[in-house]
């Protein structure tokens, strides 16, 4: 009878092992999954952000938007009086333009500054023969963890116009994402060398 109940308690016991070590490998392999989960997050995070740089580049970086370029020029109005209501409606017809093209990827400050600093850049000549066309970009993001949200860009683009051999430039820039909203909250392009901006100024003066 003891020999009995002695088998019947090392059996529980066992038992007990068996399932507290499951319990633990069970928890264990909750912790990878979370990790795993947590950096395949991350990753899709990233992905989505270099789209969301890759379409802004298409739309700035090929061109001229001959429709923001006419719409922009109503905008600034000339000698028109500002506050008169065919003015306030010309830059109603800019703005909304510009928030269908880009408000899928701005935040809202992000895009008034956008708009106001550098959206379009290259598109202020849209009645001059010249095309602008976008043939690569590197986007890295930010290698220093507490800047994981910035992005920057090398682009190639080749300028043509009649009469000229078509010429590359490069042109670099900055992305910050907000952390709160997951869209762009800055966007900076600029150039080391300015010959891709003096050459469509130069082909602007002479048209």
């Amino acid at each position: 009878m003891k020999g009995h109940r002695l088998g019947i308690f090392t059996a529980v016991a066992m038992a007990c092992v068996i399932i507290a070590g499951c319990s633990q490998q069970g928890e264990a392999s909750e912790g990878k999954e979370t990790k795993t989960e947590t950096v395949q997050t991350a990753e899709s995070s990233v992905e989505m952000n270099i789209k969301t740089i890759e379409a802004v580049l298409k739309e700035e970086l090929n061109g001229p938007d001959i429709k923001y370029g006419q719409l922009a020029d109503a905008a600034m109005g000339g000698n028109n009086d500002p506050n008169s209501v065919e003015q306030k409606e010309n830059v109603v017809r800019l703005n909304s333009y510009v928030k269908e093209r880009y408000q899928q990827y701005f935040t809202e400050e992000g895009l008034k500054e956008f708009q106001s600093s550098g959206l379009k850049s290259y598109h202020s000549y849209y009645d001059t023969e010249f095309e602008i066309r976008l043939v690569e970009s590197e986007i890295k993001q930010s290698n220093i963890d507490t800047a994981s949200n910035q992005y920057h860009i090398k682009s190639i683009v080749e300028l043509t116009s009649p009469g000229e051999e078509p010429s590359l430039h490069e042109v670099e820039g900055q992305v910050i994402f907000s952390t709160k909203e997951g869209k762009i909250e800055r966007f900076y392009l600029g150039q080391k060398d300015p010959t891709l901006s003096d050459k469509i100024f130069e082909l602007g003066q002479n048209n």
